[in-house]
């Protein structure tokens, strides 16, 4: 019995134009894409749906609408015999960037085989493949919200998560005791020596010096996340005045933290106050900590209160103006650090905060 042909990825020739047309029209589509994407996320809906599922609640995340490509933006509330059982060795690990808020519950971290205690307020930045759990020391719920790079890992085919609950799909792990311990994908399986990097006074020429610092890069790059810091006590916070109001720098490559894609700060808008107004080119999403009020995110008033999630559109103008009586706290995820990687970082200022 004959068998049926595959199906060959290379288009018909009448199909050229319009795949080349296509790299014309993206950018105004991608503009009209985002004006449909949703902005708020009521606080609310997030609380109804973490109470009937035993699972992370996406407030932002491709997969669901969300117009927005390189981190997804989650929240969590497992009890504390599902925190403290379901993980009891290793934990899980992937080729991500994470940066976890602790919002409930007193607990540590393993990660990488080091326990980091921390309470409401605290922030964790994973190292990209880290092994890692979490434990529950005081309360009965962990809550959480976690900003991942999942969809751009996902996007490039480079995102691997292994858990010890489900070791029949580890990719690296499963291959013996070496992977396991690993903390760079794919070292096993390979010629011996090749991931152990290179002097780079052994390099032959100017070109083989490239190839050299390409064999040397994993180790390297290795050795800078584990190097980098982890835990941020939410007490230890800095806020400083800027052109946009009162910064805390959090989890940023500036300030010592091994980063490549996304970054985290703290806003605050005291009571009657507004914030600047900007716009730029990288990806934001901004948790409503503490407080209430509106935002203008392109001519559109947009009204917040806590617990309320603002997926700011790129490139969009946005302000933000507390109208409470307390003062308004925003825990601010971005993929700067990305842009500026890229070479695609633009911003604009319009006004100053008002303090």
């Amino acid at each position: 019995m004959a068998t049926a042909k595959p199906e060959t990825a290379i288009p018909n020739p009448e199909k050229y134009e319009k795949l080349a047309m296509e790299l014309y029209s993206f950018a105004k589509e991608e503009q009209d894409r985002r004006q449909k994407s949703r902005i708020l996320v009521p606080g609310e809906e997030i609380e109804a749906q973490l109470v009937a599922s035993k699972f992370p609640v996406h407030m932002v995340d491709p997969r669901i609408g969300s117009n927005q490509k390189t981190f997804r933006f989650w929240k969590f509330r497992p009890t504390k015999e599902a925190c403290n059982g379901d993980w009891t060795y290793l934990g899980h690990r992937h080729t991500v960037e994470a940066i976890v808020y602790v919002e409930g519950g007193i607990g540590h971290s393993v990660i990488d085989g080091i326990e980091y205690p921390w309470k409401p307020g605290d922030f964790i930045c994973v190292p990209m493949f880290a092994w890692h759990r979490y434990v529950l020391d005081e309360g009965d719920y962990f809550t959480y919200l976690a900003a991942t790079t999942g969809p751009l890992s996902m996007y490039l085919g480079l995102a691997v998560y292994e858990d010890e609950r489900y070791p029949e799909k580890w990719v690296f792990a499963q291959k013996g005791d070496e992977a396991l311990k690993s903390l760079i994908p794919g070292t096993t399986g390979v010629r011996e020596g090749s991931t152990q990097g290179y002097d780079p006074h052994t390099a032959r020429n100017e070109s083989d010096g490239h190839y050299v610092s390409a064999l040397s890069f994993a180790p390297k790059e290795e050795k800078d996340r584990r190097a980098g810091k982890v835990l941020v006590r939410g007490d230890d916070l800095v806020f400083e005045p800027t052109r946009m109001g009162n910064i805390a720098l959090v989890i940023d490559p500036k300030i010592g933290f091994h980063m490549r894609t996304i970054g985290t700060l703290m806003a605050e808008i005291p009571s009657g106050k507004r914030s600047g107004a900007h716009r730029h080119s990288y990806e934001e999403t901004n948790y409503i900590a503490a407080g209430q009020g509106f935002s203008i995110i392109e001519d559109q008033r947009v009204d917040w209160k806590k617990g309320d999630t603002l997926c700011i559109p790129v490139f969009a103008w946005h302000q933000h103006f507390n109208t409470g009586s307390e003062k308004a706290r925003f825990l601010v995820h971005h993929n700067r650090p990305y842009m500026e990687n890229m070479g695609f970082l633009m911003a604009e200022h319009g006004e100053d905060a008002d303090y």
